[in-house]
């Protein structure tokens, strides 16, 4: 097999892993009405990526191999899409919403008037 074969059946591997790896932010995304799922995107991709690669790193390099790491891509972009929306909703640490009234130009909390 030739440098070309080679590198157009990775991509082919990659490939399978980040549709695969779609399927759960798809989901999240719908479930959470889009809100962080943009972040989530390239970390679900990744994590996709990443546990789709582990598994033929790990030794299993044949059939099951591919077909193990199918699940895994699943579970990879599952967690990092999950991870990702749950980092795009928090709210940054420095902003401390109790004393939001006290600096000007912040409405009170009773209202803006």
């Amino acid at each position: 097999m030739n440098l070309e074969a080679r590198i157009g059946f990775i991509l082919i591997f990659f490939s399978l892993w980040f549709i695969v790896g779609l399927l759960p932010w798809t989901v999240a995304a719908i479930l959470t009405r889009g809100r962080g799922a943009l972040l989530a995107l390239p970390l679900a991709l990744a994590g996709a990526a990443v546990a789709g690669i582990i598994v033929p790193l790990a030794g299993q390099r044949d059939v099951i191999g591919f077909f193990i790491s199918l699940p895994a891509a699943f579970v990879g972009g599952a967690l990092a899409s999950a991870a990702g929306i749950h980092f795009a909703r928090r709210p940054p640490a420095s902003e401390n919403l109790s004393d939001r009234g006290d600096k000007p130009g912040w409405p009170t909390p009773h209202g803006p008037f």
